[in-house]
Formats: structure tokens, C-alpha cells, sequence
């Protein structure tokens, strides 16, 4: 899941990143982590007639948002990296709701267009894959398509700052005969830059049978420097956001963006980044 100066869309097309993490994404993703981030969407985003997912992956939270929508209500479900995106149309293909409903969009989070304002704009997993000064980028454009009293919403990241993380299992799903975990753990490789390693193991019983490792490069982000920069393009923290989550909203009286702050066809174009 990381962004430098190479996409994790472009990384994953030579076979590194998400081409060996896609595989195992959904039975690896930690059931404690699923519940809290689903829970904290119902309370935040339940009857929203429109939503931007930004980065769902395989759609681990493309179903909940589904549930939760209001009447007419359509999802922007953007992700550019091709191996996580084939997961995703096939998981919503299998939904019926969806066929309606919800709009797959391949590009990047800064370059993907929406023709409506928007109740909520969802970043999951994904803003540590943004240097700084693309992440202002990404906030004055995901800020601008929010309709005043729009939720921006992500979740506080970890860790807060750029510090070494000592190995930890874990544990992930079972498929038949087999059960899954992930061994993880990260290196300072920068100034506010960590470099996580996820081993994926399989195992038959306590015999390990396979293990892949992906690396990541990914930009840390404080809860303190979020907020400034959520801050500076004029919104702010939601009273009422869960525990580890951040949501922040466009003021309820706030004027119309121009257009011109919009999401755009002619946008400036930068590297993109699932």
C-alpha cells in the first residue's frame, strides 16, 4: 500500500506490492480492524444518497457502504490498481444492488472525476501512500466535492510517527485445510517515511507451507499534521467521530465550490497511486 515516487498501481503491474498482496487480502484483513471501521460508517454515513470510495481495494467496505445508503443513493468506488480492481468488480457483480448503484472508476484519487456533490468521501487504508504535498492536493480536491455538511473520513494511522516496528503476527483466516496470518513489521527508511515488510503465511495444520513478503514504503501522518491539513482547506473535525477514526466535514454552511476546485477532467495529472 505505498506511494513514493513509483504508484502501487504501476508496482504491482512488475509483480511487487499489491500483486503479491491482492491474493490474500480479504482472508488476511484483521477481523477486529473490519469491525471498528464498519461499525464507525454506520454511524457516520448512513442515508448518504452519494459516496466516494477512495482505494476499496477488493471491497471490504464497498458492501457496507452499499447497505447503508439512502434512497437512490450511488457509490464512486475509486481504484486504479488492476489487480485489486478485478476483486472488486467481482465481488459487486455478485451483488444485485450494486448493478445500479455503484460506478468502478480506474483512475487515480487525483484524477477520478464526480458529476455531484458528495455526502461522503471514504479513504480507508490508503492516505499514507500520499507524500505531503500530494496530500494537499488531495484534500482540497476531495474537500471541494463535498456537499456543505459532507463527511471526509479516514482512520487515525499507525504509528504516529516515524519509529520502528518490531515483528508481530497477525492472524488472519481460514480456507479449508488451510489458515492464514501476516508477520509485519516496519523500518525507518526516511525523514516521516516507514517501510512496512508483510510476510503472508500459509499453514496446513503448524506446518508452514508458503510465505510471501510485499514491501511498502509508506508516508507517516499524525493525527496533530492531519488535522492541519484538513484544517487549512476548510474543514472541520466531526463532534462526534468514533474512537480512531477521523471525520471531518465541510462546514454545513459553506458556499458552493467553483468549479474550478471541483474534481475535473483537466485536473493537473500526477503519479498515480491505488
Amino acid at each position: 500500500m505505498a506511494k513514493t515516487t513509483t504508484s502501487e498501481a504501476d508496482r504491482a503491474e512488475q509483480g511487487l506490492g499489491y500483486a503479491v498482496n491482492g491474493p490474500y487480502y480479504d482472508v488476511i484483513f484483521p477481523a477486529a480492524v473490519r469491525a471498528s471501521l464498519t461499525d464507525a460508517l454506520r454511524r457516520l454515513v448512513s442515508g448518504s444518497r452519494a459516496i466516494a470510495e477512495i482505494g476499496p481495494g477488493t471491497g471490504v467496505f464497498t458492501e457496507t457502504l452499499l447497505e447503508l445508503l439512502g434512497p437512490d443513493g450511488e457509490i464512486f468506488a475509486i481504484e486504479p490498481t488492476r489487480i485489486m480492481r478485478t476483486a472488486l468488480v467481482t465481488r459487486l457483480s455478485r451483488i444485485p444492488a450494486a448493478a445500479h448503484t455503484v460506478t468502478v472508476l480506474p483512475e487515480d484519487a487525483l484524477t477520478a472525476e464526480v458529476d455531484l456533490p458528495l455526502d461522503a468521501v471514504v479513504l480507508f487504508n490508503m492516505i499514507m501512500h500520499f507524500p505531503p504535498e500530494q496530500r494537499i492536493r488531495l484534500w482540497r480536491r476531495w474537500a471541494a466535492a463535498l456537499r456543505p455538511g459532507g463527511l471526509l473520513i479516514t482512520e487515525s494511522q499507525h504509528p504516529q510517527t516515524a519509529t520502528a516496528v518490531p515483528p508481530s503476527v497477525i492472524p488472519g483466516g481460514t480456507l479449508g485445510r488451510h489458515r492464514y496470518d501476516t508477520l509485519a513489521r516496519a523500518d525507518v527508511v526516511g525523514e516521516d517515511l516507514i517501510r512496512w515488510a508483510m510476510t503472508y503465511r500459509t499453514w496446513r495444520g503448524e506446518k508452514l507451507i508458503r510465505e510471501e513478503t510485499a514491501k511498502f514504503d509508506c508516508h507517516v501522518v499524525s493525527d496533530e499534521a492531519l488535522a492541519a491539513e484538513l484544517s487549512a482547506v476548510g474543514l472541520e473535525r466531526h463532534p462526534a467521530a468514533p474512537e480512531g477514526i477521523q471525520a471531518w466535514r465541510r462546514p454545513p454552511c459553506s458556499p458552493t465550490a467553483p468549479a474550478t476546485e471541483r474534481p475535473a477532467a483537466n485536473a493537473p495529472s500526477t503519479p498515480p497511486r491505488r
